[in-house]
């Protein structure tokens, strides 16, 4: 396992200032599924639950640098992630469903 120092904003706040639509059921939010997919066709999927403050709160991040250097697109980033399976480079679209 490599590790790197990444900077960026948080997915949650990027998804905050789209702003969000939920059906009128309790708790409906808790339904979204959010998926980021690269150029080059790779994807992950998080739940809402995992970076919202008020549940896990985990601090997932679209980096625009690593280690002090510009990255020419964005990544995902998601810290916790033994393997990072969910690192997602060159992103180009983030989907709620």
């Amino acid at each position: 396992m490599t590790s790197a120092r990444f900077t960026g904003v948080l997915l949650w706040a990027i998804l905050n200032s789209a702003g969000w639509t939920n059906d009128p059921e309790k708790n409906a939010y808790l339904r979204h599924t959010i998926f980021v997919s690269g150029r080059d066709g790779y994807a992950a999927a998080l739940s809402e639950g995992e970076i919202d403050p008020n549940l896990e709160n985990k601090q997932v991040i679209l980096a625009i640098e690593k280690d002090g250097q510009t990255l020419g697109t964005p990544q995902l980033v998601v810290p916790g992630d033994t393997h990072a399976a969910r690192s997602v480079r060159d992103v180009v679209s983030i989907e709620v469903r």
